[in-house]
């Protein structure tokens, strides 16, 4: 509940003061990192969603080796390999990893799980789910919950681990673009319903 109060009291004060947030811009992608913040606090995950929304940002996704990658050096290089940090990966609802931000399954093609094989074998990965399964069909119905079922980069590596989504940790958060959708529009009445 305190965290909860934190949490709004931080952002009535940003939006009333105008509050300075700083960014880097990486690879393209502006990003904030919420250690680089003196006035961010750790969040858990749904709360770090939050935030970065009222930023008019959204968690992080990494689809692609290189992002990954990019982001994780850039984190140790600036001294931030100590911390876990968010991410938009989750299972939420799901037998499979999705990145929140985009509804994309996590990639097949590569996989940045911290030690991948030892995570299995502890039950913290299914090697049906974590990676392989593509299969909205199927895991849609799933009723997977927040134990263990949202990604951060787990320090000191910086690699993909499943985390309690209850937990608390720094966050980071990504400009994504914004879209237009032009839909068609079909005049009907209530009554045709």
């Amino acid at each position: 509940m305190a965290k909860i109060v934190l949490f709004c009291l931080l952002s009535l004060l940003a939006c009333a003061a105008g509050q300075r947030i700083t960014t880097i811009h990486l690879d393209g992608v502006q990003y904030f990192i919420s250690r680089m913040n003196p006035y961010s606090p750790e969040l858990n995950y749904f709360l770090a969603y939050q935030y970065c929304r009222s930023l008019g940002l959204q968690l992080a996704s990494f689809e692609t080796k290189e992002k990954a990658e990019s982001m994780t050096t850039y984190l140790k290089n600036a001294g931030y390999g100590n911390y876990d940090f968010w991410t938009s990966g989750n299972r939420l609802g799901t037998g499979m990893f999705l990145w929140m931000s985009t509804g994309l399954p996590f990639n097949a093609t590569f996989d940045f799980f911290e030690n991948s094989a030892d995570a299995i074998q502890a039950g913290l990965l299914d090697p049906v789910d974590h990676n392989s399964n593509t299969s909205p069909q199927r895991t849609a119905r799933d009723s997977s919950g927040a134990e263990k079922g949202c990604v951060i980069l787990k320090q000191p590596t910086l690699k993909w681990m499943p985390e309690d989504c209850s937990a608390v940790k720094d966050f980071i958060c990504e400009q994504t673009r914004c879209y237009y959708y032009n839909y068609g529009s079909i005049p009907v009445s209530s009554a045709q319903g």
